[in-house]
């Protein structure tokens, strides 16, 4: 069982940084860096994956829940997904089977298929997890 939990973490952290060479532009790099560090020090350790897919989903939607001084990032689905993916990758404890969830296709079609069938964010949720610390 270990030598799996092993394997599993290494795919994960071979996925994450197949996803962080992508092309991403220079302020999508810049929007990540900013936005990752503000999670880390905003975000008990570990969340839960349903909050961390509501809060992506929910920074996806708007970026009104997030400080003035972080509401000019160019927080793009591959931003939102990189970081989803790194959240995932450090709590990776906390979750028994990520093989699908942590590449970034899998994340953007969740949201397409939860727009499709009318499925927004909680975004006082995502609110409160902001606010905890």
């Amino acid at each position: 069982m270990k030598d799996e939990r092993i394997a599993k973490r290494k795919i994960i952290e071979q996925n994450s940084l197949e996803f962080k060479t992508k092309n991403l532009s220079e302020s999508e790099i810049y929007s990540f860096e900013k936005l990752y560090s503000y999670l880390n020090l905003k975000l008990k350790k570990p969340i839960n994956y349903e909050d961390l897919n509501n809060l992506c989903y929910s920074l996806f939607c708007t970026i009104d829940i997030l400080p003035e001084n972080l509401q000019f990032l160019k927080i793009t689905k591959k931003v939102l997904a990189l970081i989803r993916t790194e959240i995932l990758t450090e709590n990776f404890n906390e979750f028994i089977e990520l093989d699908d969830s942590i590449n970034e296709e899998y994340w953007i079609e969740q949201i397409r298929k939860s727009m499709i069938n009318d499925i927004w964010p909680n975004i006082e949720n995502a609110k409160i997890l902001l606010e905890s610390n």
